[in-house]
């Protein structure tokens, strides 16, 4: 039997392909990143910067006994006919043109997703990586008998028919790795052929995955191409490296315009909650599942059980960097009254008394005095909470006197005056004072209604609000800002963007930039039809949106957006709910200022904790270049709002040796919590940010 038929029979279909496409418009199959290292930061190493990659094929196939190209088949093939034969051999090409020349590779990591294996009683079966030194492959045209199409493989006896599968133009094995049959990825060390790659350019001919000449015939390992229409399945390879302080800055790319997204990796569960933590890992969970750490610096997930059941519970930072949530499931409509609390350094959970009542989709607002503030929702027998509570530290006591029904997720504020300013989902917007036992106002009506319902807002500079799109039939592409310093303040409409969206999110950027994500243009709750890839960036100072390059996976209803130490954002979750696809996946979006040359660098040790108008020496040989330095209160999302981040910028001064910031003096300003500071340059490009908690 010739091996692999099944593979030759393998049609794409017309309209997938056509979908898939359209959703890598923007994600090459070169899809690269090159970002630094976020453990590596917290450590502050002071010469070269670690860095690390995470790189998709530039093209990936696998060779056969025949001439046919399977370029675009979704899988991968190692398969031995007959008995101690190669039949299949896996081939493919990686572009490291974002990789300073003169780099030193420390590590290079290249991941595939095993999806099916033979029946046999085999346990394992041996795959080998090599490098290919004499032909220069073209994985969209090699076959069995050529490496591009027209050019042949050197002739050799190895194979069925003579059929020569590149096995006479490899390298020794740098790596042999016995494959189970688990699915998931498997891993192989490429270092020494990347390391080579990057020395030499002209010599990166590809690597080869071979088969075991060992077994039985019909013994085979199936992975997963970059064809594979479950994106977080597609293969990559994590490069490891530091660059030579010589090394030459390669040219600005459409990067540097449009940003980049990474290639799309696997998530235990769908992260519709997301949290930075103090130690800058990243806490999440969702409807189905445990929690889950996520390490930046790692890719790993850690489970973290919690007491009860959190979704769909509100959610913001204690003084202290716990994270105090609100609430949770009982079924769709019906809160918990729990109160739980995740400590970030020893990534445990604590219990506190329960609330009044239970609470499904409240808002937590840290508030001026580091008490927290909990609004909204609906309890245990589904009734619309409209009693808020505050939490002091140890007991929750009831605003009795503020009794107001209000939408899920109010998009909520600390205001310059130290009330709360409820900006929406519904058009008018009121305030809330927190004093005694609470009252509410009203305030001035949006221009956009009657609601912007899983719109975005976030307080961009101190009491300065955007609010962007939200509605349903259909969303709305437009924004509006508000000043709640001026004695009266009332909206205003800013530029619209350029896509309408619902199910989107807003994120604070280190440059006071706000970046959007995700949703959906289409008329209805969840509707995929008009589901929206490109990101857009907001700009203050213009008060217009730029389109951004577009990512991969379809993001809308509880699909999550946030900001990371390095200046990346995570965009990740969609689906457990709303009957819309459960996305076990996130990517990363690398913005444009990642690509515009040298970050600030920062050196020496700050300080973890700080205090209202402490004056604090950042240490930075770039000081002179320093041209803004933001405060970000750490993020804390879920359903197109983040509970806790706001942007503060602080006044500094170049030193010796730095840059002297002075920290806010205002606690309505800036809520105690923890923070990351950012040093700008003039190039409007941030440096790593540095966690440290405002108390």
């Amino acid at each position: 039997m010739r091996p692999l038929t099944r593979f030759s029979i393998v049609v794409e279909h017309p309209v997938r392909s056509a979908l898939l496409a359209l959703a890598l418009a923007f994600v090459s199959c070169q899809d690269e990143r090159s970002i630094t290292d976020a453990r590596h930061a917290r450590r502050l190493a002071a010469s070269a910067q670690t860095s690390t990659a995470v790189i998709g094929p530039s093209g990936d196939t696998f060779l056969n006994l025949d001439g046919v190209s399977y370029a675009t088949n979704t899988l991968l093939a190692v398969y031995t006919w007959p008995n101690d034969t190669i039949a299949n051999a896996i081939v493919m090409k990686f572009d490291l043109a974002s990789i300073p020349t003169g780099s030193t590779v420390s590590s290079a990591t290249l991941s595939l997703y095993l999806t099916e294996s033979d029946a046999t009683a085999d346990p394992t079966y041996t795959v080998t990586a090599h490098k290919i030194i004499t032909r220069n492959a073209d994985p969209a045209r090699a076959t069995g008998y050529t490496s591009d199409g027209v050019n042949a493989w050197t002739a050799n006896a190895c194979c069925r028919n003579h059929v020569p599968l590149a096995q006479a133009d490899i390298g020794a094995a740098v790596d042999t790795r016995s494959i189970d049959k688990t699915p998931g990825f498997k891993q192989w060390d490429v270092t020494s052929i990347v390391q080579g790659w990057l020395d030499a350019p002209a010599a990166n001919f590809g690597l080869l995955l071979n088969s075991d000449p060992s077994k039985l015939r019909d013994r085979y390992r199936y992975f997963s191409s970059s064809e594979d229409p479950v994106a977080s399945h597609r293969p990559y390879l994590t490069v490891t490296y530091s660059a030579s302080d010589t090394a030459p800055n390669p040219a600005p790319g459409p990067e540097a315009q449009v940003g980049q997204w990474s290639a799309v990796f696997p998530a235990p569960i769908v992260q519709l909650h997301v949290h930075l933590l103090t130690d800058g890992t990243v806490l999440s969970w969702g409807r189905i599942g445990d929690p889950q750490v996520w390490d930046p610096a790692t890719g790993s997930f850690t489970a973290v059980p919690s007491p009860s059941w959190l979704f769909c519970a509100g959610h913001d930072f204690l003084p202290d960097g716990r994270l105090l949530v609100a609430g949770g499931h009982i079924t769709d409509g019906h809160g918990l009254p729990n109160t739980n609390l995740f400590d970030p350094v020893t990534h445990s959970w604590q219990v506190g008394p329960p609330m009044a009542v239970g609470r499904w989709y409240p808002t937590n607002t840290t508030l001026p005095d580091g008490e927290m503030l909990t609004v909204g929702g609906t309890d245990e027998n589904m009734t619309i909470d409209t009693i808020p509570e505050v939490w002091d530290g140890t007991h929750w006591r009831e605003l009795s006197t503020a009794n107001l029904a209000l939408e899920w997720y109010p998009r909520l504020f600390v205001a310059p005056d130290g009330r709360i300013f409820n900006a929406g989902e519904e058009q008018p917007s009121r305030w809330l004072d927190v004093t005694g036992t609470g009252r509410w106002t009203d305030g001035p009506r949006r221009n956009f209604g009657p609601w912007r319902d899983y719109g975005s807002a976030v307080m961009y500079l101190p009491g300065k609000i955007l609010y962007a799109g939200g509605g349903s039939n259909p969303p709305t592409n437009t924004a509006e800002i508000i000043d709640l310093n001026q004695p009266n303040p009332t909206w205003a409409n800013t530029g619209s963007m350029a896509y309408a969206r619902r199910q989107m999110n807003a994120t604070l950027l280190p440059t006071g930039d706000v970046l959007v994500t995700g949703g959906t243009s289409a008329s209805g709750f969840n509707n995929a039809a008009g589901a929206v890839h490109a990101a857009e960036l907001w700009s203050p100072a213009t008060g217009t949106w730029t389109t951004l390059a577009s990512n991969a996976v379809i993001r809308m209803y509880h699909s999550t957006s946030l900001l990371l130490p390095d200046g990346r954002v995570l965009h990740t979750g969609s689906g457990d709910g709303a009957n819309a696809p459960r996305e076990l996946s996130y990517e990363l979006f690398s913005p444009p200022y990642l690509f515009r040359g040298a970050r600030p660098t920062l050196t020496g040790f700050a300080p973890t904790v700080v205090g209202y108008g402490q004056t604090l020496q950042v240490d930075t040989p770039d000081g002179a270049s320093i041209a803004k330095v933001t405060f970000i209160r750490t993020g804390s999302v879920t359903h197109a709002m983040d509970q806790a981040a706001r942007l503060v910028p602080l006044t500094f001064a170049a030193v010796s040796g730095g840059v002297s910031v002075t920290l806010p003096t205002s606690r309505t300003t800036a809520p105690p919590g923890p923070y990351l500071l950012f040093l700008v340059n003039a190039n409007g490009v941030p440096s790593v940010g540095r966690i440290m908690r405002l108390q």
